[in-house]
């Protein structure tokens, strides 16, 4: 039989209404989403190797912002040749 254990965190508003809205939509308990999520993260994170993990979210500054942004709104025109390189590579 399985047994239960509390546990208490803090996340941001904007994280616990989302948690919020999905749970109620859904009709589930958060505690349940919770666990699901919990579960889903380990495990991708234990069948993933290193390199392929992605952080859920990328904190950048206003300047590194802005830099990604005008690289993405204008691309080259052409492929750089370090990735016509990893392309030829795979």
């Amino acid at each position: 039989m399985s047994t239960t254990r509390p546990l208490s965190t803090a996340i941001s508003a904007e994280l616990r209404e989302q948690l919020d809205t999905f749970a109620e939509r859904r009709g589930l308990k958060k505690k349940f989403v919770v666990e699901e999520a919990l579960r889903m993260f380990m495990a991708a994170h234990d069948e993933l190797p290193h390199v392929a993990r992605t952080p859920v979210r990328l904190v950048l500054d206003d300047e590194a912002f802005d830099a990604l942004q005008a690289r993405l709104e204008a691309p080259p025109a052409r492929p750089t040749q370090a990735l016509l390189e990893l392309m030829r590579e795979g």
